[in-house]
Parts: C-alpha cells; structure tokens; sequence
C-alpha cells in the first residue's frame, strides 16, 4: 500500500515540476518582449513650437532608450523633408534637450490643413516606433 501511494506521489512531483517549468518559459518569452518594446521607446517633453519668417522651430526634451531619434516635415500624407537625424548624445536614461528648425514651403503657408512634424524612433529592423506629430500653426506665422 505504502509502494503506491509514493509512487503517486512521485509521479505528481515529477508532472508538477514540468508543468512549471514550461509557464516560466513563456512567461520570460513575454518579459523579454516587453523589454525590448520599452528599450526602444521614445519619450518626449516640454515641446514649444513657435514660426518665424516662414520657419518652424520646435523645441523641447527627449529621452530615447536604444534608438536614434528622426523627423521629417509631412503636409497632406506627403514627405515635404528628407527624413533627419535629431542630433542627440545619447545619455543613456537621461533627458536631453533638442530644436527642430524646418523651413516651411510657401504652399504650406497658405493651405487649408497644417503641415506637420513627425518625430519618431526606430526599431532593430528600421521600422518607424512612437511616431509623434506636431502640427505647425501657420496662421500665427
């Protein structure tokens, strides 16, 4: 009688220690997933956005954890800018300040929609991340 009732009991230690062995698994499979989307996060503060002559300057604090940080000026769903690199020294963790100067084209100035600043983080496979738009307001030019 003793024979069976510890052989149940192994048996039940041995398919429990599997059977939390494998939710450990996916679990740090999902940790390390969320990891990597929260390395490569970027965060903005404190923005000012002022236009000057025709000139959009945007101003503010950026933290970007693993990536570098672009903008590009877009008007209508249509890039009016090459995409650049915002010039950062990337403290790793740290806030940085950074300026945005863009000069608007004359058909931006006068036309119905705004246009608008799209700053934005990439990922390892050069994809947009935490895209951010910043519509300029052109009538207070």
């Amino acid at each position: 009688m003793w024979k069976k009732v510890f052989l149940f009991l192994a048996i039940s230690l041995v398919l429990f220690g599997c059977s939390t062995k494998n939710e450990k698994a996916g679990t740090t499979a999902k940790d390390t997933s969320t990891r990597e989307a929260q390395t490569n996060g970027v965060r903005f503060e404190n923005l000012d956005m002022e236009v000057k002559g025709g000139i959009a300057v945007l101003q503010g604090e950026v933290h970007a954890n693993e990536t570098n940080v672009f903008y590009q000026l877009e008007h209508e769903g249509e890039s009016l800018s090459d995409e650049t690199a915002l010039p950062l020294e990337k403290k790793k963790g740290q806030w940085e300040k950074f300026m945005v100067e863009v000069e608007l084209p004359e058909e931006t100035l006068n036309a119905e929609e705004p246009p608008v600043i799209v700053i934005y983080g990439k990922n390892h496979d050069g994809e947009k991340i935490n895209p951010n738009y910043f519509p300029v307001d052109v009538e207070n030019k």
